[in-house]
């Protein structure tokens, strides 16, 4: 005689099916946000490099042609002095060149931090994804620990940046088996957390988004394109640049040898 075989079907509560789906949403969410604070803190290096090449080149050019416009209008509101126009004309150069001279400085501090061409070896993307996931400021509602979190990212985007995978590692290990980050709770108070944790994670990606659109928007990134694009043609555009800049120096510096003379 057969005996009948029993089989114990451990059914779930809808709360924990519940649960189960807002956990897999909330996951894909983090994904999604991970991949763009990368690509969000890749163009943000991508800028820094570029603005280290840019400045020899082509910037510092800037800098000198606006001195020299300041130089030759200086003179104009004494010899002009009923001429509002020259008034401020002159105002205008000289507050420019002050301006491109304060640009210039803030080139140096920026030179001592950006790589020269930033290109992320993919260990270290891969390994820029492991704790922007675990760390992510969003996977957490307490206040404290989610400005931890904060420092932690922002600890991790320089690191990724300068192209510093010890720094990314070392952060990594001391965060991984961290008691914040081991879950467990009565199902009523993690359901709500997790849907909440949803919520402020999909406010996140909209304004990692509008942050990218805007830098997008900027002439640096514009300009960047633009050079890629004439690279491919096998031009250099920096270089056409900075020829015109230095043709438009010489012209100035001429203009001004006469007007001393």
């Amino acid at each position: 005689m057969e005996q009948s075989k029993q089989i114990n079907v451990v059914t779930q509560s809808p709360e924990q099916n519940e649960l189960k789906q807002k956990e897999a949403l909330l996951q894909e969410k983090l994904n999604v946000l991970t991949e763009l604070e990368f690509s969000l803190s890749t163009l943000r290096a991508d800028l820094r490099s570029f603005e280290v090449e840019y400045y020899p080149k082509v910037g510092s050019k800037y800098v000198e042609l606006d001195r020299l416009q300041a130089t030759l209008e200086a003179p104009l509101p004494s010899r002009v002095p009923s001429d509002a126009k020259a008034q401020r004309r002159a105002a205008e150069s000289k507050a420019k060149a002050e301006q491109t001279a304060h640009d210039a400085e803030e080139y140096q501090d920026l030179k001592q931090t950006a790589p020269v061409k930033f290109q992320a070896r993919n260990e270290l993307k891969t390994l820029y994804r492991n704790p922007a996931k675990l760390l992510h400021p969003d996977s957490t509602l307490d206040p404290k620990e989610k400005e931890r979190r904060h420092g932690l990212l922002q600890q991790i985007n320089e690191a990724y940046q300068s192209g510093n995978p010890k720094k990314v590692q070392k952060i990594w290990d001391a965060e991984r088996n961290n008691p914040w980050n081991i879950k467990g709770d009565e199902i009523g108070s993690t359901l709500v957390r997790a849907i909440r944790k949803i919520a402020q994670t999909e406010k996140r990606i909209a304004d990692v988004r509008g942050d990218l659109d805007k830098l997008h928007k900027t002439d640096p990134y514009i300009l960047i394109e633009t050079v890629k694009k004439d690279s491919e043609k096998g031009d250099d555009l920096l270089e056409k640049m900075s020829a015109e800049l230095d043709a438009q120096i010489i012209l100035l510096q001429s203009q001004i040898e006469k007007i001393n003379k």
